[in-house]
């Protein structure tokens, strides 16, 4: 999509909202429920605790129930995040994020990060799209160089830029980053910061082809955007 052909409706299905923080509680989720099926986003995302109360709000809609494995650190051992990915998939989850393991990224053990990747990717099959999250805000230009390809390498379609935890804006040249790494197929989501229609239009030149906004953020700037 070119930046000048964005409409309120357009932005709503490039637009993922969340509840995601350790506060966020039984009445949140339902808020965040009636926010995606009112402004039709194309997800809503919590976390796997509370992926069993989502699900059921959203039943019979077009916005996809998401849940993250490994958030927000991607520390967590290889084998525990396979059978959060497993459980999350017995849950009915629709989409996914996997937070990389930054810290191996960061220490240069690329191919150890990779595998932490792959393994979750091959626990979910294809049963539904997987994100993997490179956290920008914690890399350099060549960590998130070699972070992505890493990913990519490991089997990723998709790449997201964070987390929303580091307090680190998405910025156009992040994307630009990923979106040399991934080539033109792969899908990038810009998360983090992003907070105006010009960023918004900014990411889409540099690449982006998906959002995570903040719930009243985002319903602001799809009204903002207009028919």
């Amino acid at each position: 999509m070119s930046p000048d052909e964005l409409t309120g409706r357009a932005l709503a299905r490039m637009v993922d909202i969340s509840a995601v923080q350790a506060q966020h509680g039984r009445a949140d989720v339902e808020a965040l429920a009636r926010h995606a099926l009112e402004g039709d986003f194309v997800a809503a995302h919590v976390l796997p605790s509370w992926l069993p109360v989502l699900r059921p709000l959203l039943a019979g809609s077009t916005t996809n129930a998401g849940s993250p494995v490994g958030f927000p650190s991607g520390g967590s051992a290889t084998p525990i995040k396979v059978a959060e990915a497993g459980w999350l998939i017995e849950a009915g989850v629709q989409e996914m994020d996997v937070v990389m393991n930054i810290g191996l990224v960061r220490s240069g053990e690329l191919a150890a990060a990779g595998r932490d990747v792959a393994a979750v990717l091959s626990a979910v099959g294809g049963a539904v799209p997987v994100k993997v999250i490179l956290e920008v805000g914690l890399l350099d230009e060549g960590q998130l160089r070699d972070a992505a390809r890493a990913a990519l390498d490991a089997g990723a379609t998709s790449l997201k830029t964070g987390t929303g935890w580091q307090g680190v804006a998405t910025t156009p040249r992040h994307v630009e980053i990923m979106r040399a790494a991934a080539g033109p197929g792969p899908e990038i989501k810009a998360s983090g910061g992003v907070r105006s229609l010009e960023q918004i239009r900014a990411l889409i030149a540099a690449g982006a082809t998906r959002f995570g906004i903040n719930t009243a953020v985002a319903v602001r700037l799809v009204a903002e955007a207009g028919a």
